[in-house]
């Protein structure tokens, strides 16, 4: 419990990596909440990032913490948003966890099960609260929720999501046959100029998964497709299937990647189709809608993504709609419910130990690309 003054927020760092940026029009326009400082290691950056978190701290007109724990040791700092490089995650969350903060958390946890674990545990011997804002409030795990709690579908028996981004331009690559994408060393997700799809957009049909079923006893996945130079050239996945097994014998299935620009008139794919023992259902997260394709004017068109950001970590993808509500990705109603957790001392929706499953299946997913597409027991 607190008293009529908002929580201070502290912003750990503004890397291309990460959504802090959209996390910061809800911390300064929630009645709760109210953005003090930002804050980064400048020893361990380099320039461009220093300069990004400078420029940041000064838009919102908050002091800008070259150091770390400098700035966790501020009064006025109530919750931490971390929105570090992956591998840099685990260890500001333990850190913050250590100095009485609460955790907002951008998608993962760390990059490895293990430093995933550290958080959970530092989380709960600390007695602090945390929230992985990013999987469980959107528009289409709600639509989701909705329709199995009205028990219309009867017994669920399988879930099948399409969550894509429309982003990048695809063109054909050099090489005849695809490569098997490689196991790389745990913790490694960072290169130059692409991500990791299965893990990047993945996560966030892993996440529907999650609120449709019971806890995943085994994993297949697959990532051979290439349809971006960037990722052929690296053997990284541009684009993955996975399918898992709840302990019940149900069956969650997704495609995740990112196809191009000018592929879907929002920005992506978001869908659901949940199968029931007495109906299925289809749910379109982007509709109603009228969707019109004209080939030429998407081959023709005059866009193309920023040289500085080709593969669109930082920007959005051009759409010809606006989206249907004014939280389509739920972290509005996230931050809401992580006041309300803090306020009444209870557990947000989607915590951490959530969050450090959600990993796991994803790494079980890799584990099975790299063998071939075998089986990966996770109980």
């Amino acid at each position: 419990m607190r008293d009529e003054a908002p929580y201070g927020v502290l912003l750990l760092s503004f890397s291309r990596h990460s959504h802090q940026r959209n996390f910061v029009p809800g911390f300064v326009g929630h009645a709760d909440t109210r953005i003090v400082a930002v804050a980064d290691d400048d020893e361990t950056i380099d320039d461009d990032l220093r300069q990004l978190n400078r420029r940041h701290a000064a838009e919102l007109g908050v002091p800008y913490v070259g150091n770390i724990a400098e700035a966790l040791a501020r009064q006025d700092v109530d919750i931490v948003s971390i929105a570090h490089d992956i591998e840099r995650r685990a260890e500001l969350a333990v850190l913050a966890a250590k100095a009485g903060k609460h955790l907002w958390i951008d998608k993962f946890l760390g990059a490895t099960l293990r430093e995933c674990d550290a958080v959970v545990d530092a989380v709960q011997v600390n007695g602090i609260r945390a929230i992985v804002p990013s999987y469980h409030y959107g528009s289409l795990v709600q639509q989701a929720l909705t329709v199995l709690a009205s028990g219309r579908l009867g017994e669920l028996l399988g879930v099948h999501t399409d969550v894509l981004f429309s982003k990048g331009w695809p063109r054909p690559t050099n090489r005849a046959s695809p490569r098997q994408p490689p196991l790389l060393p745990a913790g490694r997700w960072k290169y130059p100029e692409l991500k990791r799809e299965l893990l990047t957009v993945g996560a966030y049909s892993v996440g529907l998964l999650q609120a449709c079923l019971g806890t995943a006893k085994t994993v297949i996945a697959h990532g051979r497709a290439h349809f971006f130079q960037e990722h052929d050239d690296s053997t990284t996945e541009d684009f993955a299937t996975l399918t898992l097994t709840d302990e019940a014998g149900r069956i969650g299935t997704l495609c995740a990647g990112r196809i191009g620009v000018a592929t879907h008139p929002s920005g992506g794919p978001g869908l659901a189709r949940l199968v029931g023992a007495r109906a299925t259902i289809s749910i379109d997260a982007k509709r109603p809608a009228i969707n019109a394709f004209l080939r030429q004017e998407i081959v023709d068109a005059p866009y193309q993504p920023a040289k500085e950001d080709p593969m669109q970590w930082a920007s959005g993808p051009p759409t010809q709609r606006p989206p249907l509500s004014a939280d389509p990705t739920g972290l509005l109603a996230a931050l809401d419910d992580f006041i309300g957790a803090l306020d009444e001392n209870r557990q947000p929706a989607y915590s951490v130990e959530q969050a450090r499953d959600n990993m796991e299946i994803l790494l079980a997913g890799y584990r099975s690309m790299a063998s071939g597409g075998d089986a990966v027991d996770l109980r």
